[in-house]
């Protein structure tokens, strides 16, 4: 169900003002005040950033950006924030989302003061939540990953503020769970192709049965116990190979699910996905937890002068990219885009999506590198109005292009670093393109991929 708009609306102002008399208790008793406000107080005064000060009101993190310091805060607008759209805004306020929130918040904080002049000779820097945001300067702009710096240098009194024209999402964390099923696929995966398959069988049947059998791993009581009744089932099969392959699903679907194990038979098929396609490979995203959405960033023509919209949002378990493009000052596209672990498609040789589209075409990208303004790999795809679409793209049969020309090379499965869904058809007008997952899968006829 959709959250109503004004309801979320009104949750964020709550916590806004919630923030601003956390800030005054904070500083009722200080004995002295700078010329500039703290952090929290220079963005209220922004008059910019409303969002964010309700963000990290909800967040609880008030009382740390508004202490000593210093602190550098790359600062997304209140823009910025509407671009994750009103779904993902409300999961991110709900006690499951904190956690989340919070993260994503030290993302944007850097200990130290750093000036515009001090981060345009970096390459990087890190941040609070323990990552590391790119950074790049061309045509007097300053970068930050994808984010543009449109105000920079705002000092507070304990350090120093850029506003930033979108949110920056950090990778999701790996839980220990995944950890140990991705060490298990690495080296189970290699064995099956090789010929060995009991040996693979035995890998995936034995982190599976630390899974059932630890509460270490994030799986609860009801769903340890629906996995250890699979596994007692599939271990009964004769075949190494049919073992091998029902262990395979159950891992795959433990990744797609996050942490839940739903109870199933042993002559069960892989579930279906909305359209009816069974699994085939390894979920990159599937986006039923709308936090993944979240990770998505929208570039639009506007960066040439274009008319083009585009926005992101999660609803009923799929991403919409809608918007319209628009011809007007040679422009005419609109995209949605990702960056992604190294090594995510390694061992792959093929990207699947399930998408519903408007009959327009669109295309798949992907990009190697951290940089996905330095070109792409790109193939088209067509789509159909109104029905769910298998889309299986070779990840050999995507041209290199840059600036719209096409150069020579290939890009190897383990080298892609971001993934990019484009509309640009050289036509005007809206667009909408659901995505109910991506997978990364191989097309060879009895091959696990690693």
């Amino acid at each position: 169900m959709t959250p109503n708009r004004t309801n979320t609306s009104r949750r964020w102002t709550a916590a806004l003002a919630g923030t601003a008399a956390a800030i005054s208790g904070v500083f009722a008793s200080a004995t002295a005040v700078a010329d500039s406000g703290n952090i929290p107080e220079t963005a209220i005064a922004s008059g910019r950033l409303d969002t964010l000060v309700a963000a990290v009101q909800a967040a609880g993190l008030a009382e740390a950006l508004s202490g000593p310091g210093p602190l550098t805060v790359f600062a997304p607008t209140d823009a910025a924030f509407a671009r994750l759209g009103e779904d993902t805004l409300s999961s991110l306020l709900t006690d499951e989302g904190r956690p989340t929130l919070v993260r994503i918040l030290k993302n944007h904080v850097v200990a130290g003061r750093f000036e515009a002049r001090d981060l345009v000779d970096r390459e990087s820097i890190e941040t609070l939540a323990g990552t590391s945001l790119p950074l790049a300067a061309a045509r007097g702009r300053l970068f930050v990953e994808e984010a543009v710096v449109e105000t920079a240098d705002v000092s507070a009194s304990n350090g120093i503020v850029h506003l930033i024209d979108r949110v920056l999402v950090p990778a999701r964390q790996i839980s220990p769970m995944e950890a140990l099923l991705e060490i298990a696929v690495s080296r189970g995966a290699p064995l099956y192709n090789e010929g060995n398959i009991d040996a693979c069988a035995e890998i995936y049947a034995t982190a599976l049965d630390a899974v059932s059998l630890s509460g270490d791993f994030g799986l609860d009581d009801k769903g340890r116990a629906n996995l250890a009744t699979r596994l007692e089932e599939i271990s009964g099969e004769a075949s190494s190979r049919d073992r091998a392959w029902a262990y395979r699903r159950i891992i795959d679907n433990l990744f797609a699910e996050g942490m839940t194990m739903q109870p199933t038979s042993a002559n069960a098929k892989p579930s279906s996905g909305r359209s009816g396609f069974a699994p085939r490979g390894t979920t990159v995203f599937s986006f039923e937890d709308p936090s993944e959405a979240a990770r998505w960033q929208t570039v639009l023509d506007g960066v040439m002068g274009g008319r083009s919209t585009g926005r992101i949002a999660a609803k009923d378990g799929v991403v919409v990219f809608d918007g319209a493009t628009s011809l007007e000052n040679n422009g005419g596209f609109s995209s949605m885009r990702v960056q992604t672990p190294e090594g995510l498609f390694a061992g792959a040789d093929a990207i699947r999506l399930i998408v519903k589209g408007d009959g327009r075409d669109y295309k798949l990208g992907v990009s190697s590198g951290r940089n996905q303004r330095a070109g792409g790999y790109w193939q088209t795809f067509p789509t159909t109005k109104d029905t769910w679409t298998e889309v299986i793209m070779p990840i050999a049969d995507l041209d290199r292009q840059f600036m719209g020309q096409r150069l020579n090379g290939r890009v190897s499965p383990e080298d892609i670093r971001g993934l990019q869904i484009y509309i640009y058809d050289k036509k005007a007008g809206p667009f909408r393109l659901e995505i109910e997952s991506f997978e990364a899968v191989s097309l060879g006829e009895d091959t696990f991929d690693a």
